[in-house]
């Protein structure tokens, strides 16, 4: 039996439910964005790739985790770039691998304290893929190994190691990430890597240039994962009007005229 996955990334919560980073209601929109998800179906499993809060508070987390429930589904959280992993581990418990419709969901953390860029360890992810033997496998982090960009703040260390050593593993069907706040698709092989959406604000890449850009969806990603190993996706758009009442946000990513992402550790912007 077919399971159903929505990867939700870069929510970026705040504490303060009247907070509007960005210039936008983060709450009010990743509500309607679970609302679209909860229309088209039952969801199995969560999966929170990263940037849920943009404070890197337990306040803004809990938040999440509030606004998730009515999906009724388990969660795995792992941090991205604005937040802390041990607040995170708070409110979701550490990502554990999940299996689900004969496939194993492997999270891990890319986070890098003070940081916009990630990194992982390779042998360690690679590992922990090879506890799953043969079943088909997604991997979910916050930073892309793979994906339009090639801008410095949007780069994964040891990514090149990663992807080799994936290679050699065709059990690992599906590579899910956020960060770049910008769908995306790679296919190597028979790998596939899906960049998702952001439900706050939009960006598009192109190589080393990036510039906010309301033409590009925000929303989610809604994963069907097979018991032979076949999958499909497809986008959760948020709905215009969401809050149209508030400015466009058009700052610079991060926070008032520094035009970076911001990471915690390093001052909120």
């Amino acid at each position: 039996m077919a399971a159903t996955v929505l990867q939700l990334s870069d929510t970026h919560l705040v504490a303060d439910p009247a907070g509007r980073p960005h210039g936008r209601y983060p709450g009010r929109r990743l509500a309607a964005v679970i609302a679209a998800a909860r229309a088209a179906g039952p969801v199995d499993l969560v999966l929170l790739t990263g940037d849920v809060t943009d404070d890197a508070s337990v306040g803004a987390a809990r938040r999440a985790a509030e606004l998730i429930a009515p999906l009724g589904a388990p969660v795995l959280a792992v941090p991205g770039n604005h937040d802390r992993g041990p607040e995170l581990e708070e409110v979701f418990g550490p990502p554990a691998p999940a299996e689900l419709a004969g496939w194993t969901v492997v999270a891990v953390s890319s986070r890098l304290p003070g940081r916009v860029e990630g990194a992982v360890d390779p042998a360690a992810v690679l590992g922990l893929l090879d506890d799953a033997g043969a079943r088909p496998a997604l991997l979910a982090l916050h930073h892309p190994p793979a994906g339009p960009s090639s801008h410095g703040w949007f780069q994964l260390g040891g990514a090149g190691e990663l992807l080799a050593g994936l290679d050699r593993r065709p059990q690992v069907r599906l590579v899910v990430s956020g960060h770049l706040h910008q769908p995306f698709e790679v296919v190597s092989g028979g790998r596939t890597t899906l960049g998702a959406p952001s439900t706050l604000y939009a960006l598009r890449h192109d190589g080393d240039a990036w510039e906010p850009d309301d033409t590009v969806a925000c929303g989610a990603r809604l994963l069907r994962l097979g018991p032979e190993g076949e999958w499909s996706s497809e986008l959760i758009p948020l709905g215009a009007g969401v809050d149209a009442e508030v400015g466009a946000g058009r700052g610079e990513p991060g926070g008032a005229g520094q035009g970076r992402p911001g990471a915690s550790g390093e001052g909120r912007r």
